[in-house]
């Protein structure tokens, strides 16, 4: 099955897990700055906050944390992964 990008998001990080994640994502009107100082304050409360994709792949949703500078050497790593709980599905990790 096919990985589909659902977009940037910030993710609130703790213990390995995601706790919570807001897009990167707003409408023209609305003034960016002030929103992504909002968005990682609110997201900062939960853990340590980070940038990266949203994809699913095979029904899981996971959050890419970006590496940064990292990515741009001659061997990038892969991105790290972590499974966004959604209540309908099983952990694959655990399956």
């Amino acid at each position: 099955m096919a990985t589909v990008s659902l977009g940037k998001y910030w993710a609130a990080l703790s213990d390995g897990k995601v706790l919570g994640v807001i897009s990167m994502s707003v409408p023209s009107d609305v003034d960016f700055c002030e929103y992504r100082l909002r968005a990682v304050a609110c997201l900062s409360l939960l853990g340590k906050v980070k940038g990266g994709e949203v994809i699913e792949r095979d029904g899981q949703r996971y959050f890419l944390l970006q590496h940064g500078n990292a990515a741009r050497s001659k061997n990038p790593k892969p991105p790290k992964e972590y499974w966004l709980y959604k209540p309908d599905t099983i952990n694959p990790a655990q399956a």
